[in-house]
């Protein structure tokens, strides 16, 4: 959707991959080992000449909902043991290390290479996503079905959906018939 709101930099990486998939129609855009390898290596986060393999794609999409749990925090949903379990798995397997960019700034970087490496990476960017003040921008749609990672631009942080003309409307009108159900429901006495 062209309406959807994104972030930059690091913030705006971390989206783009929990958002490689759109839950509501069902389109996935890492569908296979080539098509991840593609993604990671367009993101500039491993160079082209690396393999990927079905254990790597299994990994990256475990990574990615753990990713999606995580920022879903900051829409007030409970964030599940397993999604941290799984970001400590990823950093652990691709040995991040704190090191010191040529401006003096320290990052992690990964040891590993390759896919891992790479994931690794995305892991080290979410930590970096989270050290910035505009992390808490970051939310999933209030939409059970859509869970679209969107930048809330509101001044108040106060946006529940990704899209008011599609998911925020969609949400309204089915309460609106949920309430008129109800009111119309003979009452027992």
């Amino acid at each position: 959707m062209s309406e959807r709101e994104t972030a930059g930099g690091e913030l705006g990486l971390i989206q783009a991959f929990v958002n490689t998939v759109d839950l509501d129609p069902g389109v996935e855009e890492l569908k296979d080992p080539n098509t991840l390898r593609a993604w990671l290596v367009a993101n500039k986060l491993m160079p082209g000449q690396h393999t990927v393999d079905d254990s790597d794609l299994k990994n990256a999409l475990a990574v990615r909902e753990a990713m999606r749990g995580v920022i879903g925090g900051n829409s007030a949903l409970p964030i599940y043991p397993v999604d941290l379990a799984t970001l400590n798995s990823a950093a652990a397997a691709s040995r991040l290390r704190m090191r010191f960019a040529p401006d003096g700034r320290p990052r992690l970087e990964p040891e590993a290479s390759g896919a891992v490496g790479a994931i690794g990476r995305l892991v080290a960017a979410l930590y970096s996503a989270m050290q910035d003040e505009e992390w808490e921008r970051l939310k999933l749609c209030g939409s059970g079905t859509c869970r679209w990672a969107f930048y809330d631009r509101s001044k108040n942080h106060s946006s529940r959906w990704c899209s008011m003309a599609s998911c925020g409307n969609r949400e309204k009108a089915r309460r609106f018939r949920q309430k008129g159900t109800a009111a119309s429901a003979p009452r027992r006495g």
